[in-house]
């Protein structure tokens, strides 16, 4: 399934129940949505829409939330809906 996010086609995979959500990656990081705005500077009205599935981040807020949340940009995106399929695993530096 694709759907149309910032004028980009984003392929949609069905999340597997071993692929935390967002919420849940925030939860884990001991924090809320709001302690997460405040500290990356995005509105927490953003930060929302992304884990109710509305739209997905563009890539330096997406960094922000993995440096942040402690997990890679793969992980991120798994929790996003997106298909990572063919993307290589993180390796350590």
């Amino acid at each position: 399934m694709s759907i149309l996010k910032y004028g980009i086609s984003v392929k949609m995979k069905s999340s597997p129940e071993s692929i935390p959500t967002l919420k849940q990656l925030i939860e884990c990081a001991n924090t809320t949505q709001r302690e997460l705005s405040k500290r990356t500077g995005i509105a927490e009205v953003t930060i929302n829409s992304w884990v109710a599935g509305k739209y997905v981040p563009r890539l330096d807020n997406a960094l922000l939330l993995c440096r942040e949340l402690g997990v890679s940009l793969k992980t991120l995106s798994q929790s996003l809906g997106l298909d990572t399929g063919g993307i290589p695993d993180d390796s350590p530096n």
